[in-house]
């Protein structure tokens, strides 16, 4: 009997329909569910600003890609790119446009950008600071507005974490010092993840801060003033550095410095200038007042005087030289090619790994101090000055004109390039180039030329301009006095020491001594000589009265006395300030007190707020300050206080008070007062009008009352002007330690 292997089996399925290349499923291609286009899952959101670090591309082409990204760009940054592409597309077509964004933009100059926001994006921070890092990268689109918020936001947040800190750890402990620095310690660490460097952290880090210096440093760190200003160097610095990598600093376009940087110099210095003629010294003692405008004018702050006082040191080092047989070397110092942004053609370094000048001119002061600890340990011993000059592109250089003896100058010239062509020394091949790279030296020529003339056309280049009229520069051909603008801008923008001088006797001592020129005084013979050269304008004198241009600082004859104020600034910080001078070898007994008064900066009196003094009788208010002097018979025809010649004596002389020096007013105050005390004192006025009288409290509102009230409970008392200085917001100087301007309904201290 036969099995039957044959059973219920599956159908055979039938064959493919030769125009159907999809096997059934049961729905057709055609009405198959879709998702919907409002969905997420089919339009994800994407994060703005991860698709301008080019984390999410653009689905569409790479030439729309780059044009977001140009578009992201502040305009300052991208405004030369988009009118080049918008012209190309305008006159050629989107293909080349497109083909100049990608090949041009995108390739060369994007890369350039990004690596310089890198350097100022804040990387990983802690939790209490996430909130910033937005703010951070914004930096350079923020004005003052957005910087005022944000350095108040920072002022909250890290006294907030000061204070969590600190009470946590004095519940555990119950040690306040520990639990200040302890939580000192916790704050400064968050200003680190800022690129910053919080005040004190060194020490700190060392082990070496006490808890009143941690305080101290805390006061900054709670200050809004201090996070602006940090704020703001950042800010300035960024859109700067911004400027160069973008390519718009170079002698093909603005050189030296940006456009928008020397308008912002310009207009810094109008509103310093502004601020000055405002403004006037006060004697604290005699009330005497002072143009502060004429003061700084009369100063080294005024770059004429600077430039002349520079001048005059050079030349004078020059003749202590040629008497003591020196040899002097102009030295050239410049840095690697990685830090400079451009070539001297004006075209892009593609080796340039985006320094920008502050971190170029760290570089050249390391390769400086290797140099001189290298002379050093030779016994080598140089005087003279630095200068310290951009390139077109702002990278700096320095020149050095040095002064040292014969047998020790072909020894430092090998030691000075052996350190300045150290770093990258592969990329110095040839002969020719070896012998100019990095590195170069002039020996001092007395046919070609004196010394001074070696460095005074830079000098005068990086000051005003002086005397360099119809001279072009030779990097980029334009008029050298408008380049001198240029050069003071780059040199504000990053916080450059422009000059310097090398070894010889301290300009502070004589400046100091040149303050005692107008006195009769018996000096120590150690202050004498140097006392003598001072009063004339003698440097060179000076200079060998205090030991030669080679003496050792600690050997150094006359030197500064230094008055120390405790808590003297909002901060509570020691403040030093130079009183005098004094002579080491004699000690204490040879001190002299150079700086008798102590003056503030107040605002100037306005019209019918002076004050006229008449000897014969009251004081009386006229709209400008004068005095009238008696004269006494006996001095009839004898000569007034102004040189001319003073009448008969029956009418007193009023003399010029402005025109007046300042120990003919002193003299002036000492005869008023003697002649005063001779005489029957006069009657008090019915008020004191240095002070807010009853009168006009009366006719004050209750939130100027309460000002007022405030300020007299920490011990101060204002005068009518100062007080409505204070209630129209500005600072105003009660002393020391002790300015103040009101904020809202808030008093605020200013440091």
């Amino acid at each position: 009997m036969t099995h039957d292997s044959r059973g219920r089996k599956a159908p055979t399925p039938p064959a493919a329909n030769p125009g159907n290349v999809e096997p059934f499923t049961g729905v057709y291609a055609w009405n198959r569910p879709r998702e919907s286009i409002c969905t997420e899952a089919a339009n994800p959101p994407i994060d703005e600003w991860a698709f301008r670090q080019g984390q999410i591309l653009d689905p569409l082409t790479p030439a729309r890609r780059v044009r977001r990204r140009l578009d992201s760009l502040p305009y300052f940054i991208k405004r030369f790119y988009a009118q080049q592409a918008d012209r190309l597309e305008q006159q050629h077509g989107t293909t080349l446009a497109n083909k100049y964004l990608i090949g041009t933009f995108a390739k060369y100059v994007l890369p350039r950008i990004d690596g310089v926001n890198d350097r100022y994006r804040l990387g990983v921070v802690p939790g209490p600071l996430i909130g910033f890092v937005d703010d951070f990268a914004r930096l350079p689109w923020y004005g003052k507005r957005e910087l005022k918020r944000l350095a108040h936001r920072l002022t909250d947040c890290i006294t907030a974490e000061f204070m969590n800190y600190y009470e946590n750890q004095y519940e555990k402990t119950g040690d306040v010092s520990f639990s200040v620095i302890y939580s000192y310690g916790r704050a400064a660490w968050l200003v680190s993840h800022l690129n910053m460097t919080a005040p004190g952290w060194g020490q700190y880090c060392q082990a070496q801060l006490t808890d009143v210096d941690a305080l101290r440093c805390m006061a900054r760190l709670e200050s809004p003033a201090w996070w602006l200003r940090r704020l703001k160097r950042i800010h300035d610095q960024w859109r700067e550095h911004l400027m160069i990598a973008a390519g718009y600093v170079s002698k093909k376009g603005t050189p030296y410095c940006s456009d928008p940087a020397l308008k912002e110099w310009r207009a810094q210095k109008k509103a310093n200038t502004e601020y000055l003629k405002a403004m006037e010294l006060e004697d604290q003692d005699t009330g005497e007042r002072i143009s502060l405008i004429e003061k700084v004018i009369g100063s080294v702050a005024n770059p004429a005087n600077r430039r002349r006082e520079l001048m005059t040191r050079m030349r004078y080092f020059e003749d202590i030289a040629d008497d003591l047989c020196l040899v002097g070397d102009f030295y050239t110092l410049t840095a690697p090619s990685k830090y400079h942004a451009m070539h001297s053609s004006g075209h892009r370094n593609d080796k340039w790994r985006g320094a920008n000048p502050r971190q170029t001119q760290k570089y050249l002061c390391k390769i400086w101090a290797r140099v001189r600890a290298a002379w050093k340990r030779k016994g080598i011993r140089a005087f003279g000055f630095r200068v310290v000059e951009p390139h077109h592109d702002e990278t700096p250089h320095w020149h050095l004109l040095l002064f040292m003896r014969p047998e020790d100058i072909d020894q430092a010239r090998d030691i000075f390039c052996l350190y300045a062509r150290m770093e990258d020394s592969e990329e110095l091949k040839g002969a020719e180039t070896l012998n100019n790279a990095r590195f170069t030296v002039k020996p001092i020529d007395k046919e070609k030329g004196s010394a001074t003339g070696y460095i005074a056309k830079y000098i005068s280049k990086n000051i005003d301009g002086y005397a360099l009229e119809g001279q072009l520069d030779e990097d980029t051909g334009q008029p050298l006095q408008e380049i001198a603008r240029r050069v003071s801008a780059w040199a504000s923008r990053w916080s450059i020491r422009q000059f310097q001088q090398i070894g010889g006797a301290p300009v502070t001592v004589y400046r100091e001594l040149r303050r005692l020129r107008d006195r009769e005084l018996c000096l120590h013979p150690e202050i004498a000589p140097a006392h003598d050269a001072a009063t004339v304008g003698d440097w060179g004198g000076y200079t060998m009265a205090q030991g030669g241009p080679l003496v050792a600082r600690e050997n150094i004859r006359v030197r500064l006395n230094y008055e120390v104020t405790p808590d003297g600034n909002a901060y509570g910080d020691d403040v030093s300030r130079i009183n005098g001078i004094y002579a080491p070898a004699s000690g204490p007994d040879s001190l002299i007190i150079t700086r008798t008064a102590t003056y503030k900066i107040v605002p100037k009196a306005k019209a019918g707020e002076g004050l006229a003094v008449d000897v014969q009788g009251a004081p009386r208010p006229l709209g400008v300050l004068s005095i009238t002097v008696p004269v006494a018979a006996s001095t009839a025809q004898g000569s007034g206080l102004d040189g001319t010649q003073t009448g008969d004596g029956a009418t007193p002389k009023p003399v010029d008070f402005d025109r007046m020096t300042k120990e003919e007013r002193r003299d002036l105050r000492d005869r008023l007062k003697n002649q005063a005390s001779e005489r029957s004192p006069p009657p008090e006025p019915a008020h004191k009008p240095h002070i807010v009288t009853p009168e006009i409290v009366a006719g004050l509102d209750d939130f100027a009352v309460q000002v007022l009230a405030f300020v007299r409970s920490i011990g101060l008392e204002p005068t009518p002007w100062e007080f409505d200085a204070l209630l129209s917001g500005a600072v105003v100087n009660f002393g020391p330690g002790h300015a103040f301007r009101l904020d809202g309904a808030r008093l605020l201290p200013v440091g």
